[in-house]
């Protein structure tokens, strides 16, 4: 399949506009807009969203950055000159998502554990329709191509401008697999029962998202990192166990195994054997 688009958007002066930088940051936007109408529709409080969001953008952007740089650690120690030239192609996706999740998991408080759940379930399908947006870009540019491949949606870039690693090798579209997998967990989490326990829909996120990751890396020209695995791999896999952990929490409270065990007939219950909330 040979892809013929320009990659340039419009060139104002000596600044070039690509599709992946526009694409991904109207994925962004998208993202937040749509989570703020959900949670003033739901009835959460959009503010709290919003200081979590102020706060885990700016962090999820350096640590984004860290984590490419680990993941392509040694060609940045031959192009150390490369190392503060940020562009939107030198950030890593899971390295945002883990830097700016744990910050804005933690400003939204320990104590609003249940508020937490029900605003992160609302998030959820957002951030995976801004990464479906986002990886809509990366196709257009050429960048995220994978392995060479003779499979009739091989794809090829027919500009010089394109990201791809070479002109004229079909490779995997990987970066439409990663898009087709957040597409489809826009429709899967939105279909979720709303008889199911706060935060299930952000832990299938993790799960899910997490899982797919672990399988596109078979096709992803990044290097390996440890064990064999691609460093966003190994963040994957952590945000699979987050994601298996968090969705579990409920349940595990609801165990009447971890209860406390109810007094004898005719005994006052003290304070501590009263179940209490979720704390996570």
């Amino acid at each position: 399949m040979l892809i013929a688009i320009d990659p340039v958007v419009v060139t104002i002066g000596s600044v070039a506009v690509r599709w992946f930088g526009l694409l991904a940051l109207a994925g962004l936007g998208l993202a937040v807009w749509r989570s703020l109408r959900a949670l003033e529709g739901a009835g959460l409080p959009r503010r709290l969203a919003l200081d979590a969001f102020a706060w885990g953008l700016p962090i999820g952007l350096v640590v984004a950055r860290l984590v490419h740089v680990l993941g392509w650690w040694d060609y940045y120690l031959t192009h150390a000159a490369e190392l503060w030239q940020v562009n939107i192609d030198g950030l890593a996706l899971w390295g945002g998502l883990l830097g700016g999740g744990v910050i804005a998991f933690a400003r939204l408080g320990s104590k609003r554990a249940l508020l937490r759940r029900r605003i992160l379930d609302v998030v959820a399908p957002n951030v995976a329709l801004g990464i479906a947006v986002g990886r809509l870009g990366a196709f257009l540019d050429g960048h995220g191509q994978g392995v060479p491949s003779d499979l009739p949606w091989a794809t090829r870039y027919a500009s010089p401008l394109a990201a791809t690693p070479d002109f004229g090798v079909p490779r995997q579209p990987a970066q439409v697999y990663d898009a087709l997998v957040a597409l489809a967990l826009v429709g899967i989490l939105s279909a979720l029962p709303r008889g199911w326990p706060a935060g299930s829909r952000v832990a299938m996120f993790c799960v899910m998202y997490g899982a797919a990751r672990l399988l596109l890396g078979a096709v992803r020209l990044d290097p390996p990192f440890l064990f064999g695995l691609q460093i966003e791999q190994i963040l994957a896999l952590g945000g699979l166990a987050f994601g298996a952990w968090y969705g579990l929490q409920p349940v595990l409270a609801a165990n009447p195994l971890r209860r406390a065990r109810v007094p004898d007939a005719g005994q006052p219950r003290a304070a501590s054997d009263l179940p209490g909330d979720v704390a996570a």
